[in-house]
């Protein structure tokens, strides 16, 4: 719920969540509440899914724009109620109702026949992109179990991550040395170009910055929910 809304699910979150379902005439509806903003999912007479994201707490989100006195000195900063934030606002809402439809998607993929070796396999196997070679990934492995789950927090979902935030998550702090970073900064370049190749992850057209794919999405939902099922489960499922 809170990834869907640009929020990090962890104890460092202070504002307000909460969710209900109701049963209508019409059809079920599915609310999840997050600092005023809600996603909703309606089923419309059986036959039609319909999610829609309202926003009522605007500066909840992030548009890059300058300030009134200065519109050239262009940062990122808190969305604005106004129409001249619109079509950011239009943005952040179909992107969250995108993330919210390819989690029901991965669910769905979650309970298909496939084993989890057969949903993983293709990243099992290095890729060539460009003239390039990549290595393959190892999905169970701690490091890119790691560079997964950074790439995958919920903080990035609506404005992206950069070669920094990840880097930090990595590594935590930065260094002393600027040497070091450089070379730590090196290191998730080669890392992003590798999870780009596989189609998980893409560059945000004219910034620094990168976003998960559908693909990258539906790959770390299963892989966190394999990471989290206990035996008992995997045995239950397996019988």
């Amino acid at each position: 719920m809170l990834r869907f809304l640009g929020k990090r699910p962890d104890g460092r979150f202070r504002g307000e969540a909460g969710g209900d379902l109701r049963r209508r005439a019409e059809g079920v509806r599915l609310k999840h509440r997050v600092n005023g903003n809600s996603v909703k999912v309606y089923d419309k007479q059986g036959s039609v899914l319909r999610v829609e994201t309202t926003v009522n707490d605007p500066r909840q989100f992030k548009v890059y724009r300058g300030t009134e006195a200065d519109p050239g000195r262009k940062a990122w900063r808190p969305l604005r109620k106004g129409v001249a934030d619109l079509h950011r606002r239009a943005a952040v809402s179909r992107a969250s109702n995108d993330r919210y439809l390819a989690a029901l998607a991965a669910l769905a993929a979650a309970e298909c026949p496939r084993t989890l070796a057969e949903a993983t396999a293709p990243l099992c196997r290095p890729v060539t992109r460009g003239g390039r070679r990549y290595r393959a990934l190892r999905p169970l492995h701690e490091p890119d179990t790691r560079l997964l789950r950074a790439v995958a927090d919920g903080r990035w979902a609506v404005n992206g991550f950069r070669n920094g935030d990840i880097r930090r998550e990595l590594f935590g702090a930065d260094a002393a040395d600027a040497k070091e970073n450089r070379r730590r900064g090196g290191r998730v370049t080669r890392q992003l170009a590798m999870l780009r190749a596989h189609g998980l992850v893409r560059r945000v057209p004219k910034t620094r910055r990168w976003l998960l794919t559908d693909k990258g999405r539906g790959v770390t939902t299963l892989l966190s929910a394999a990471e989290h099922a206990s035996a008992d489960s995997l045995l239950v499922a397996a019988a």
